[in-house]
């Protein structure tokens, strides 16, 4: 997002065999101290749903399921005492998304969301991930996609088409509910959704002029000479 790439499977290779390299083009390109805040990153998994399991928590290479964390911590939930009058827990950290992005939206002006897609695409199927995209259309924020290829997106099309946040999925069914109880209209929002995903990555692509797609195309030449050379080394 920072180098104003659409696709991270590049910058994925970089930062596992030249992060010297990426951090000297991304303070050339003046974005090295731009700050994101990550969920996933910010979350005390280990006081929220680590012991649970998922019935997607299989390892995508080996296809053995993850092993359940055995950290033995107490586990504040969305009900956890104590709670405010809403009755959701104050302590816990996993139903504040919401209160968060606002947060951030109201203290910079310039604040948007990065929505970086797996290859497989289960984000889409996730409750927490839908619920933020939700939050961030509610706001009103700027919303960029980011996914590993434009080929990948190709690839799940077809299934992509049939998202519908009634469908999403989360370690904890409770989650599900409160979470579709945010949305006030469903159809709107599979329709914002389907936008999203179809009307900017997918076509972002056929829309470039001669000059931009060779422009795209040297991108993508230097993402592949890079990864040549990792190979070769």
């Amino acid at each position: 997002d920072a180098l104003g790439e659409e696709e991270y499977s590049g910058v994925a290779e970089m930062l596992e065999f030249n992060m010297e390299l990426l951090e000297a083009w991304l303070q050339r390109a003046g974005v090295l101290e731009t700050a994101y805040w990550v969920c996933a990153l910010s979350i005390a998994q280990h006081r929220s749903i680590c012991g649970f399991e998922d019935d997607d928590g299989f390892d995508p290479v080996t296809g053995e399921r993850y092993p359940k964390c055995s950290c033995g911590r107490p586990k504040v939930l969305n009900d956890t005492e104590p709670t405010r009058a809403d009755g959701k827990s104050i302590a816990c950290e996993i139903n504040k998304f919401d209160e968060m992005m606002r947060y951030l939206a109201v203290g910079d002006s310039s604040f948007c969301q990065v929505i970086a897609v797996d290859r497989s695409f289960a984000l889409f199927t996730r409750a927490w991930c839908i619920a933020e995209i939700s939050e961030a259309h509610k706001l009103g924020m700027e919303q960029h996609l980011v996914a590993s290829s434009v080929e990948s997106l190709g690839q799940h099309e077809s299934r992509l088409r049939n998202l519908r946040v009634q469908d999403m999925q989360a370690v904890r069914p409770e989650d599900v509910v409160e979470i579709l109880s945010k949305i006030p209209d469903h159809e709107e929002f599979n329709r914002r959704l389907h936008s999203l995903i179809f009307d900017t990555l997918l076509t972002k692509w056929h829309s470039l002029d001669a000059r931009e797609q060779m422009f795209k195309l040297g991108r993508v030449v230097r993402w592949q000479l890079i990864e040549e050379q990792h190979r070769r080394d």
